[in-house]
């Protein structure tokens, strides 16, 4: 299931975008039954079915968006989720701060203004995930970097 890995960042932006979609569905169906159906505080829905989809989002980006590096170079599962975490924390507090602008203030139904925050902040997500979440280890090609050159023997 993974993309070869001549596949170029546009594509995998798409596969990206259509994890996310999956992520969304989610998101959404969680923040409706929660905050529409079963009347949760707005933040607390919001927070909840972000937390949802993100653990979805990040199962799907690591065995499919970048799953095609060699699993020698990557860093161990739960350093790549704690990387995912730390980037969509931000993006989720950007989200946050979007609905409640567009729903508060704006008056845009929740569900439609937490629709419109999520396809705003993807490419920001995107970035940082292929820049640092997946970031591997070290070169693909085994070889030392520059800024880590590697330590002489001792003599």
């Amino acid at each position: 299931m993974n993309l070869p890995t001549t596949a170029t960042p546009w594509k995998r932006y798409l596969i990206f975008c259509g994890v996310g979609a999956s992520g969304l569905l989610v998101d959404m169906s969680l923040f409706h039954l929660l905050h529409t159906r079963l009347g949760w505080p707005l933040e607390v829905s919001k927070l909840v079915s972000a937390e949802t989809a993100l653990l979805n989002n990040f199962v799907w980006n690591d065995r499919w968006t970048f799953g095609h590096r060699p699993v020698e170079t990557d860093a161990p599962w739960p350093s790549r989720l704690l990387r995912f975490h730390l980037i969509c924390l931000s993006g989720i507090a950007l989200t946050l701060l979007l609905l409640g602008l567009m729903h508060r203030g704006a008056g845009i139904p929740a569900d439609l203004a937490n629709a419109v925050a999520i396809v705003l902040v993807s490419g920001w997500n995107f970035a940082w995930s292929r820049r640092w979440g997946w970031k591997p280890r070290r070169p693909l090609d085994g070889s030392d970097s520059p800024s880590n050159p590697p330590i002489p023997p001792a003599p």
